[in-house]
């Protein structure tokens, strides 16, 4: 026996078709939802290590005007939007070492680092920093 009724043959295939393509285009909006949010966390992590730089750059412009410079009271705000904190402790009168902490948003890094000094003796209470070497601390 042979059927030769085909009616309503379409219509379950384009159904299935449409369904098909529907998960296609479900898996592949969440994949770029995940990819974004991956990159806004990238983008963070990278802020918040740059508001640390931001802050090393801040203490040496501070400390060549003032050797005397023991950091910040507290959180300061970054121009990219991060909070900094700088710690500095006088080991000799030439030594200076470092701490630093940046936060944006949920990340937060801190460095730490050795500054060797010579003072200006022409323009008192400025310096000359000599060496600085510092590093970042920790992991993500």
């Amino acid at each position: 026996m042979i059927i030769t009724n085909k009616n309503g043959f379409v219509l379950p295939l384009v159904l299935v078709v449409v369904a098909l393509m529907a998960a296609g285009a479900g898996y592949a909006l969440t994949r770029g939802m995940a990819e974004l949010q991956a990159n806004v966390h990238n983008q963070d992590y990278q802020l918040s290590i740059l508001t640390g730089k931001n802050a090393l750059a801040i203490l040496q412009a501070e400390l060549e005007k003032d050797v005397n410079y023991s950091g910040t009271n507290g959180k300061q705000t970054d121009e990219n939007g991060g909070f900094y904190e700088i710690r500095v402790f006088k080991t000799a009168d030439h030594l200076r070492y470092v701490e630093v902490k940046s936060e944006y948003r949920d990340y937060q890094k801190n460095f730490s680092g050795a500054i060797e000094l010579q003072p200006d003796l022409t323009a008192r209470p400025g310096g000359q920093i000599i060496k600085f070497n510092w590093k970042m601390l920790g992991g993500v």
